[in-house]
């Protein structure tokens, strides 16, 4: 009887230390470079691209690398893979490209994370979902590192969810479930203070873009309606009396 009580108490331990260790692995960060293994030092120039989601705009890419030529292009996102590296790497004279996954806050507090962004030399935030980047990336060491991105001179871009996180106020989508579709201009306008008419501040700190939100797949998605929404919040919650929007459609 005693052997067999060892003998489960073992194979408890063995399943927990299993899920313990599947859970370190999920929320550890990834990190896929191509090009050249050591950090190059270029001159930069400031630059903020806005991109409206769907298709991949080559001029963009080639604009943000222009404003740091030479050197380390990183690509941000909270889940997906390195499918931007090649494209890219193809577009731009860089010294690397490389995909840094953030899946978590715990992987959002890894030092080596925000270790590579201070490295690079260009950002570009990929689409998805906005409300992971502010779950795990806003008040993190990853929001510290970006911000000392921008302030020290260096571009940055997104697109579509990579967009909506430039602005000084953002459409976080953090009040929707994993199944639920786009926010629309009809739910929004039935209640502005409807669950999912979530707008946040305070994550990015792009001098251009204060007292701006920005928002994309604006007139494929009818996205007007919802638009005075979040700007009617803005000003009647008193965070700002004349905000403004940005809304960039995605490319024909």
């Amino acid at each position: 009887m005693e052997k067999r009580w060892v003998r489960n108490c073992w194979t408890i331990g063995l399943l927990l230390f299993s899920v313990a260790s599947s859970f370190a692995q999920t929320a550890a960060y990834q990190y896929i470079r191509i090009g050249s293994p050591d950090d190059a030092t270029a001159k930069t120039v400031p630059g903020y691209a806005l991109m409206g989601g769907g298709s991949d705009l080559d001029e963009a890419f080639q604009w943000l690398c222009g404003r740091a030529p030479g050197g380390d292009f990183l690509v941000l996102r909270a889940a997906g893979d390195d499918d931007y590296n090649d494209y890219v790497n193809k577009l731009c004279h860089a010294n690397s490209v490389a995909t840094l996954i953030i899946p978590s806050r715990d992987a959002a507090t890894d030092a080596h994370v925000s270790e590579i962004i201070h490295h690079a030399e260009a950002i570009f935030i990929a689409g998805g979902d906005q409300a992971r980047y502010m779950n795990w990336w806003q008040h993190s060491p990853v929001q510290d590192a970006l911000n000392a991105h921008i302030a020290a001179g260096k571009p940055i871009g997104g697109t579509s969810a990579g967009l909506a996180v430039l602005g000084e106020f953002v459409y976080s989508a953090q009040g929707d479930a994993p199944d639920d579709d786009g926010l629309t201009s009809s739910q929004a306008l039935a209640n502005p203070y409807f669950r999912r008419v979530t707008v946040r501040r305070d994550f990015l700190q792009i001098p251009l873009l204060h007292n701006t939100l920005t928002d994309s797949h604006f007139a494929k998605r009818d996205r007007m309606g919802r638009t005075l929404v979040f700007l009617a919040r803005i000003v009647h919650d008193g965070w700002s009396a004349h905000p403004r929007e940005i809304a960039v459609d995605d490319p024909e």
